[in-house]
Formats: structure tokens, sequence, C-alpha cells
């Protein structure tokens, strides 16, 4: 009988891609990735949403992820390959719908990560380290470079040299990653229970006179406490505003900026060991989403227990209101801040700056490690060139992912800190990768009927409610929960993502409009194009939407 050869529908058998990564340490990567270092919860909160309460709106945030979580460990366990959502997508959606949302929601955003990333290491990282250890040695010289670090020369230069070194890490080989992230691990939990001591073993009593103290050897006004919240007061801000449950609703949204990354580790599903066991899988996204929720939370009951609910709301008005008596020497009280002024210690200034440091260090680096798989698997569907997936032979790493994402990521660090008005794009990385999230449980919801064969293969689908299958169950109620908290960021006037960005020359919002509208407009224009160029080479891309990805 005459047989019909099957067509060749990826660009290789193998995607080069090693399982070097312990379900452990993709554990520690989640719990990395959603950032203990993230503070704008703390202050943004307050600022903005006065009567909500910081502490339950971060526990709302970790409920409403859940389900999200576990359909990503569906999903991983029924496809364990690298490239995350976009191989989620497109094996039950087909190429079109996956390649537009996920490389506009993830691919092109989260270049403004990278941009963060650097921000999060200079403002975060080495102002703190070196404003704590000017104040706690009354060193001048000190205090004035770690003011250097908050300018926007500062930024850049740290933000380019931090992308550059990361990607010299991962080129190096992801192995040599994974070793190094025990010590981001490690410096990360340290600094991080440092301050957990500081804040709860620091008598509340004593917080006004030993932030004055800070104040004065930093730079800033004497009675500094005082001067602030006079300012604030004098804005027309109230200190006691009465409890509101739909501010502290609107808190879960911003508190989900951070953790909605509980499932980042998908991305590199083809490099993690055990990635197709349930149990390992709920072990590394729900496990690490639940361990950073209570961590988050208890981190603002020891800000509330020490500074009280007073001091919230003039470090929220600094921040979201602008007002400069509310900052000392032009900086923000972020959480880091308030534990060096209160330790007073240049021990204690060096264990949490340079955690702060890791911390950050790593978000540059898990930007480019889901980014890069992403572009590996895209490629190895022929929707970008070949080049993307190309992966070195001896390191196991795509070094020419690696190096288009280095240069891509530039010009978005120069715009974030010089261009006016581009840092409020921050913002639009929760609405873009937000939908993308939203997709994905929509896709997991439809597995069992769309990808009929690859979901009754998996070791998920002993699972049922009744009738249905769980991951129909969780993927429809996480899509819900997914699509209220993006709508919250279009809709709320409080975090606004739409309204409230405002470039130099253009109303407020149009820019933001523009970009957002954009962005899957032109992702999916760039899929046309390679679908079509494929198909003028006789090649029908469809086909590798039916199977798996090469492992």
């Amino acid at each position: 009988m005459a047989t019909t050869a099957k067509p060749e529908v990826f660009t290789r058998k193998a995607s080069g891609l090693v399982r070097v990564m312990s379900p452990y340490s993709a554990f520690v990567y989640n719990i990395l990735t959603m950032g203990l270092i993230f503070p704008w919860t703390y202050l943004w909160a307050p600022g903005a949403l006065p009567g909500g309460q910081v502490v339950w709106g971060i526990l709302l945030a970790m409920l409403i992820e859940i389900p999200i979580a576990y359909v990503y460990v569906w999903l991983s366990t029924a496809l364990p390959r690298s490239g995350g959502d976009y191989v989620f997508q497109s094996r039950v959606f087909g190429g079109g719908v996956a390649f537009t949302v996920v490389f506009s929601g993830f691919v092109i955003w989260i270049l403004q990560w990278v941009a963060l990333s650097g921000w999060l290491v200079s403002y975060l990282g080495f102002a703190p380290l070196f404003l704590g250890l000017g104040a706690t040695t009354g060193n001048a010289a000190l205090s004035g470079l770690g003011v250097w670090f908050t300018t926007s020369t500062g930024i850049v230069i740290v933000s380019i040299l931090n992308a550059a070194l990361s990607m010299w890490l991962l080129v190096s080989g992801f192995k040599n990653y994974v070793r190094f992230q025990h010590v981001m691990w490690w410096g990360t939990l340290l600094a991080f229970a440092t301050i957990f001591v500081v804040l709860f073993t620091t008598p509340a009593s004593e917080f006004v006179s030993r932030l004055n103290a800070f104040a004065v050897a930093s730079g800033g006004v004497e009675n500094f406490y005082q001067t602030a919240v006079d300012a604030v007061k004098a804005a027309g801000i109230d200190l006691n505003p009465p409890f509101s449950l739909m501010a502290t609703l609107l808190v879960a949204p911003i508190a989900w900026t951070s953790l909605q990354w509980a499932t980042y580790s998908s991305q590199q599903n083809g490099e993690i060991k055990d990635a197709r066991s349930f149990k390992s899988q709920v072990f590394i996204m729900v496990g690490s989403l639940v361990a950073t929720g209570l961590l988050l939370a208890l981190l603002a009951v020891g800000i509330q227990r020490v500074a009280g609910s007073e001091f919230s709301y003039v470090a929220g008005a600094g921040y979201w209101s602008l007002i400069a008596e509310a900052n000392i020497n032009g900086f923000n009280l972020w959480p880091p801040i308030i534990a060096v002024a209160l330790a007073a210690s240049p021990l204690v200034v060096l264990i949490i700056g340079l955690g702060y440091l890791l911390n950050g260090f790593q978000i540059v680096c898990n930007c480019y490690i889901g980014m890069t798989r992403v572009l590996v698997a895209m490629s190895l569907d022929r929707l970008l060139p070949e080049w993307f997936s190309k992966v070195d032979e001896k390191r196991h790493t795509p070094v020419n992912a690696h190096l288009a994402y280095f240069l891509a990521s530039i010009p978005v660090i120069l715009a974030y800190n010089l261009v006016p008005g581009w840092v409020g794009l921050t913002l639009g990385v929760t609405f873009g990768c937000g939908y993308v999230f939203v997709i994905t449980c929509i896709s997991g919801a439809l597995l069992p009927y769309r990808a009929k064969e690859l979901y009754e293969s998996s070791p998920g689908a002993q699972y049922k409610l009744g009738n249905l299958p769980m991951i129909t169950v969780l993927g429809v109620l996480g899509g819900i929960l997914g699509i209220i908290m993006v709508l919250a960021f279009l809709f709320a006037p409080q975090l606004g993502v739409l309204g409230n960005w405002n470039f130099e020359n253009f109303p407020s919002g149009v820019w933001a409009q523009i970009i957002a509208f954009a962005l899957p407009v032109i992702s999916a224009v760039i899929y046309f194009i390679m679908k079509n160029n494929q198909k003028s080479k006789g090649i029908n891309v469809d086909y590798a939407f039916k199977e798996i990805p090469p492992e």
C-alpha cells in the first residue's frame, strides 16, 4: 500500500534544552520571581486606597491566584515542555491566538520588567545600602552615593550592567544560573528575615525617634515625622480614614502584580526534572504561591505593628500624592528603608542591601529565562526565524534568543528612565500579562475537549468534579477571577492602567491606549507574515499545533 509521508512540522527533532532544575529549585525560582522585595503594595495601597486593609488584600490576592495556579499545574503535567503559556494556548486554540496573545502580553510587555529590575537593583538595592551605611557611619559621601543611585543616570547605568551580567550568566549555561540561584535565595531569605526581626522587635514607642534620627543622618530635616504629618494633612489627606470594604478589595489587584507570577516556572518546564509529576507541580506553583502570600502578609503586619496606620498613610502620600515632605531626601519610605532606619546598624544595612540586590538581579534573570524559552518554542513551531531556537550544544542554552532579548531591552531601559511618564507603563505589564493568564485558564478549561487525547494521557485526567474534569472547573473559575483583576486595572481610578499614564504633549492615557491595543495587532500581523512565509515554502505550520513540541 502506498503511504503518505508525514510532514516535518518542527525545525528539529529535539529542543536542545536539558532538565537541570529540580522541583525545589523551581519552587524557589517562583518565590524569587514573585518578588519578596516588591514594595509597592505597602505604599501604593495606602496612598491610593484609604481605608483599605493591606493584609486582607494580600491574602485575598493569594486566594484568587490559587485556582489559576492549579490550572497551570494541570497544563504543565500534560505538556511538560518549555514555552509555557504559548505551548498551552497553541495546542488548544492554535497558533494565531497563542502567538498574538503571548507575544504581545509577555514577550513585549516583559521588556518593561527588565527595565524595572534595574530600577529595583539601583533604587531598592544600592540606594538603601549606601544611604544606610552613610547614616550609620556618619559618612556623608556614602549617603550622597546612595542618592545618586536614585537618579536617572545612576539607574540607567545600573540597569544596563544588570541586564548584561544576567545575559552573561544565562548564556554560560542554565545549570550555572541554578547554582547561583541558591546564593540569591539564601541572601534574599536572610534579608527578609532580618527585616522581620527588626519590625517585630523594635518597640513601637521608639519608631518616630529612630526614624527622625535616620532622616537627619541621611540629609533630611529635623523632626521629620511631624513635618511629614503636617504636610500630608495640609494636602487634605485623612490619616485616620474609616474601614472601606471596596478599598480592601482593590488592594488585591495590587498584590496580584506580584502573586500572579506563581506559575512562571512553566515557561521552562522542559528544563525541570519530574515536570510531569502532578505532586511536584503543585509544590512548585501552589506551594510557592502560598509561601509568598503569607510572607508578604506578615510583612504588612510587621509594618503595622511598629509604625501604625498613620505612618502607612504618610508614606503612601509621599509615593502616591508626591508630597516631598513625606520622603527622606527624595527617597520613598519603602519597607527596607524602614528596617534600616530602625536598626541603625551597618551589619543590618549590609544584610538587607545585599538581599535586595540579589532578588533584584534575579528579576532580570527570570525575564530572560522565561521569554527566551517562549521565543525558542515559537521558533520550533516555525513562527519565528530558526535563528531564535538555536541552542548551544555544549551549554544547552539559547544564546541567540538571549542576545536578541538583551538588545531589545536597552531602548526600553533608556525610555523607562529618560522619557517622562514612561515609568507609568509598568502597570501595563499587569494588564498585558493578565490577559495571557486569562486565556491560558480558558485553554485549560477547554483542554479535555479540544485536545482530548493529550488530556487523557496526562496525570491530572483522573481528577473530576462529578462528570466535569477539575481542570475545566478551575479553568472557568480562574478565568473569571483573572478577568476581574484585569478589569480592575482598566476601570478602577486608583489602579487605572489606561487612564493614569501620561506622556508629555499627549492627553492623559492616549499613548497608553495606543500601546495597549496596538501590541496585539502588531503581534497578529507578525504571525500572519510568518505563517504565509512558511506556506510559500510548502510548510503548513498548523500541523505543529496538533503535536507535543520536541523535548
